[in-house]
């Protein structure tokens, strides 16, 4: 998944339940959810059991599980006893006021405040908008100090 997002409440009753995606094989890049996500284990704000890797994303809905492996981001990566480096997360976040959770399986627990800020995504080597140290391709924009990131091309809507 490259550049997506979801903003809906989702809900599921045994495993793997996300914001996103419930569970994925693949990459998960640019992307992020917003909704508040319910579930029993392996629930996660973007991703609820994970098994590619995540790069540039993020979420900040409510986060809340039944049994175990419930995180901000990721309820669980990888399987049990895996050592590999399957479901790596790199420069992603999620928002640990807004999901309730302190812990995730993957990524890096920030403050609202935070989150509404462009120099900490830049400083984690997001792409934004009019900016060129991290590329030309203006992937995210951002209003400053009152909302999170979004995709570019949701300024067209």
């Amino acid at each position: 998944m490259i550049q997506c997002y979801s903003t809906a409440a989702v809900t599921g009753t045994i495993y793997s339940t996300g914001g996103l995606t419930g569970s994925s094989w693949g990459t998960i890049t640019q992307c992020y959810a917003m909704g508040t996500v319910s579930g029993g284990s392996h629930v996660g704000g973007l991703v609820g059991h994970n098994m590619g890797p995540l790069t540039y994303c993020y979420s900040t809905g409510a986060v809340r599980g039944d049994r175990w492996d419930v995180g901000g981001l990721v309820g669980m990566h990888g399987g049990p006893g895996d050592s590999h480096a399957a479901g790596i997360a790199s420069s992603c976040f999620w928002d640990i006021q807004t999901s309730g959770q302190t812990t995730s399986d993957g990524g890096t627990s920030k403050s609202t405040a935070e989150m509404q800020t462009t120099q900490m995504f830049l400083d984690a080597g997001w792409d934004f908008v009019g900016e060129t140290a991290n590329g030309t391709d203006d992937i995210w924009w951002i209003l400053e100090g009152k909302d999170y990131p979004h995709l570019w091309w949701e300024l067209d809507n």
